[in-house]
This record gives C-alpha cells, sequence and structure tokens, in this order.
C-alpha cells in the first residue's frame, strides 16, 4: 500500500466499500500491518453504523445519503485531520444527516442504545442461516432491500475470538463483494455471538449472499439470501 501509505480518502473509500478490487486488498494488506489505520477504519464503520440506525421512515423526504455525505466530507478536508479530528467531522456528518429531511420527526438527541426492530417485516425481506462445515460458524441474516441499497443484520456465533472480521455482501454478478461492517471478536461475542448490524451499496436483486470474512481474507461462514 506504498502509493497512498495512511492515506485517510482511501481509508473512507474503504470503509464504505467503494474501492475496485485492486485498492482493496491493497487497503486490506495495509490494515494488517497497521494498528493506526485499523483504529480509523473501526471508527469511521461505528459512524456509518450510527447513521444506519436511524430509520428511514423519521425523515420527511427519505434516508440521507450517509455514505456519500461522508465521502464528500473526507474529500473535502485538507489538509487530512488527526485521528479525533476525523471523528469530528464524522459526528458532524451523522448531524448533517439526521436533519437533511428539515427535521428528524419525534427524536430530540440520538438514544444511547439501538430501538428494537419493528415487529412488522418489511417487504422484500431475506433471510437465511448456516453453518460452516470448516470453521463450525453459523450465522443467520436477515437483509432488507432499500432503494438501491441494502440494510443487513447478522448474528454471527463462533468467529474465533480476537479475529478482525469484515461483514460483506456477495453480488450475483461476480465481482469484489461490498463491505457493511466490520469488528473485532470478543471471547464472549464468539461463545455467545455477535449481532451486527450494517448496509451495504450494492442493488438488492443483486445480491447473492452475505459472508464473514477475517481482514486476511479467511472465509469465517456464508449465508445465502
Amino acid at each position: 500500500m506504498t502509493a497512498f501509505q495512511h492515506d485517510r480518502e482511501q481509508l473512507g473509500a474503504y470503509a464504505l466499500g467503494a474501492l475496485d478490487p485492486r485498492e482493496a486488498d491493497l487497503v486490506r494488506a495495509h490494515l494488517a500491518q497497521c494498528p493506526d489505520c485499523r483504529r480509523e477504519v473501526d471508527d469511521l464503520m461505528a459512524l456509518r453504523r450510527s447513521l444506519d440506525e436511524i430509520p428511514p421512515e423519521a425523515f420527511l423526504e427519505g434516508p440521507p445519503d450517509g455514505d456519500l455525505v461522508l465521502q464528500r466530507t473526507l474529500r473535502k478536508l485538507s489538509p487530512p485531520p488527526s485521528r479525533r479530528g476525523l471523528v469530528a467531522a464524522g459526528v458532524a456528518v451523522l448531524a448533517a444527516a439526521a436533519l437533511g429531511g428539515a427535521f428528524l420527526a419525534g427524536r430530540g438527541t440520538a438514544p444511547d442504545t439501538v430501538a428494537a426492530p419493528p415487529t412488522t417485516t418489511a417487504p422484500g425481506t431475506r433471510t437465511g442461516e448456516s453453518t460452516d462445515p470448516a470453521t463450525g460458524a453459523v450465522m443467520t441474516v436477515r437483509m432488507v432491500p432499500q432503494a438501491g441499497w441494502v440494510r443487513v443484520n447478522a448474528v454471527v456465533k463462533g468467529a474465533p475470538a480476537g479475529a478482525r472480521c469484515e461483514l460483506r455482501v456477495v453480488p450475483k454478478s461476480g465481482g469484489e463483494s461490498v463491505l457493511a461492517g466490520s469488528w473485532l471478536v470478543s471471547e464472549k461475542g464468539s461463545r455467545e455471538g455477535t449481532t451486527l448490524d450494517g448496509s451495504a451499496l450494492i442493488d438488492p436483486d443483486d445480491v447473492a449472499a452475505v459472508e464473514v470474512v477475517t481482514t486476511d481474507g479467511a472465509r469465517i461462514v456464508s449465508t445465502p439470501v
């Protein structure tokens, strides 16, 4: 990754799943060796998940394109910000996104905990469950289609404790899978399961499966949906 070592714009694009396969491979190789950049990617993914927690029905004119807003903000920051500055910029993006539909109905501040999912099932929702015969990991998936993108909820059990994992959406059309989230597997999460909520910029009709891989590319489990 010497061509763009520690490049925050590339890290932001990676967190959004916007890199081509060659660039994504270079970033993954760099992340395996650079704890500072791994922390920055984790921060960006946390911000992205915070955007995903805002229900689309809360906006008068539909959900904001949080990924696009975050990517544009990162590109406008010059000189490149410190890690703290990057997080602050992301918080500003979240605030702008929360007000993007003129106002956010019925919510003054973001909750400390994520609200329980609605009891009704959105049209087009797809689910799946599978166990990987090699790793023994188990994953259940719920995918909700949006306009040109998808929301993904997954519960992963049996991933190795300490593994740096990515939740990715696999397209039917082939090519690079799309990043929906990442996390560090805890001892408890490995034993009892980890619940993940993410999103991916992919046409719902093009989704073949959701998979969990480590940051060095080892597959943990894959679930068709």
